[in-house]
């Protein structure tokens, strides 16, 4: 009886690595190449332009009227600092609303950056691929889909901006960098989001973080 089981599990080994010789292991399964991703103008943006201008993709899990301490309105102006800066990092909400006036809403009221449709099934599947059990919740991704942190907000808690430039900091790039205020696949003009009550919208935060000539 010994002798036959060990017969069996040594037949299973020699199938098994010749299973892995002879077929090629299976690939991640690519989202993005499949996502439809829209800007504010609510116009797709193909998965060829994330590809070429982004190292970092975070995933935005969140609905209207959600939050956690304000940290995702302050994120809204840590990323609005860091985009003039040209850094390749992009961020996608997936829309967790109970309605699409919801959705709509809550992106209207988000920073400069993509979305997901409401009725897109893509919006499930990355809830459940990623193990989404509670938000806001934040996903952060290498380009090519490698994990770099499943807990975004914890991150941004405790590091504030730094928190993004470590994310930046795992995956090192050769690309050449559109320059913002050329760029108007987020918009035609660039919206900012101002949290800080001590701040002037119209002035002082303008002339602060905008490469664009100041309106006199």
């Amino acid at each position: 009886m010994a002798n036959l089981l060990k017969s069996t599990n040594n037949s299973l080994i020699e199938e098994t690595i010749l299973i892995s010789q002879t077929k090629p292991f299976l690939k991640p399964y690519d989202w993005l190449e499949e996502a439809a991703i829209y800007n504010k103008r609510y116009e797709q943006v193909p998965a060829a332009w994330f590809r070429e201008n982004a190292d970092v993709l975070v995933l935005l899990f969140t609905a209207r009227g959600v939050d956690k301490d304000g940290m995702i309105q302050k994120f809204y102006t840590i990323y609005e600092t860091i985009k003039i800066g040209n850094l390749p990092i992009e961020v996608i909400y997936v829309p967790m609303d109970d309605t699409e006036a919801d959705m709509i809403e809550c992106y209207q009221n988000q920073a400069n950056w993509f979305a997901l449709k409401f009725h897109d099934p893509l919006v499930h599947v990355l809830k459940f691929m990623y193990g989404i059990t509670c938000i806001p919740h934040i996903y952060v991704l290498k380009i090519d889909g490698t994990i770099i942190s499943t807990h975004g907000i914890l991150d941004l808690v405790k590091y504030e901006k730094n928190a993004i430039m470590t994310w930046l900091s795992t995956s090192s790039t050769m690309k050449q960098h559109r320059k913002l205020v050329n760029e108007t696949v987020y918009d035609t003009k660039w919206k900012y989001v101002v949290y800080d009550s001590n701040v002037d919208e119209k002035k002082d935060y303008h002339r602060k973080f905008s490469s664009e000539p100041e309106s006199p």
